[in-house]
C-alpha cells in the first residue's frame, strides 16, 4: 500500500462520514416536521480488489519488489427511509390532519439520531488524523531522501 493509497481511503471515509453527518441532521432538524420520514444512510465497502485477492497479492510481494493493492474505503450508498411509524395524533384544525382530523408525527428520535451523529463526528474526525498521519509520514520520506 502507498501513502497515496491511504490519502485516498482517508478521504473516502471523510467524504462518507460527511454525507451521513448531513442526513442525521436534516433528521433532527425535521423532528417535529408531521410527516417527515426518518432517513437511515447506507455505507457501503468501495473498493475494486476482494480480501482473497489481497492475500494472494501480499505472498507475492514477499517474493517480488512492492505490492499491488487497490485503494478502497467507504461509500454512502444512498438512504432508507425508517419504517417505524409516527405516532397519530388528534388535531382537526392542522392543516394537514386527513378527514378525520388525525396527523402523523415525525417518526425521528432525536436521541438517537444525536448518538449517530457523534459517532459520525468522531469517525470523522479519525479519518482526518489518519491524513495527518500518512502527511506527517510523507514529510519524513522527503527528509530521509534530501539527507
Amino acid at each position: 500500500m502507498t501513502l497515496s493509497n491511504s490519502f485516498e481511503i482517508s478521504s473516502a471515509g471523510l467524504t462518507a462520514q460527511a454525507e451521513r453527518l448531513k442526513v442525521y441532521a436534516n433528521n433532527i432538524a425535521n423532528t417535529n416536521t408531521p410527516y417527515y420520514v426518518r432517513k437511515v444512510p447506507i455505507l457501503v465497502e468501495n473498493t475494486q480488489t476482494n480480501f482473497q485477492d489481497i492475500i494472494t497479492s501480499m505472498r507475492q510481494g514477499v517474493i517480488q519488489a512492492g505490492l499491488s493493492y487497490s485503494a478502497s474505503g467507504a461509500m454512502m450508498s444512498g438512504v432508507l427511509q425508517d419504517p417505524t411509524p409516527g405516532k397519530r395524533i388528534y388535531e382537526p384544525g392542522h392543516p394537514q390532519a386527513d378527514k378525520d382530523g388525525y396527523i402523523t408525527l415525525s417518526n425521528v428520535n432525536p436521541m438517537s439520531d444525536m448518538a449517530d451523529a457523534m459517532s459520525t463526528s468522531r469517525l470523522y474526525e479519525a479519518n482526518l488524523a489518519v491524513v495527518g498521519i500518512v502527511k506527517n509520514m510523507a514529510n519524513k520520506a522527503l527528509e530521509i531522501g534530501r539527507g
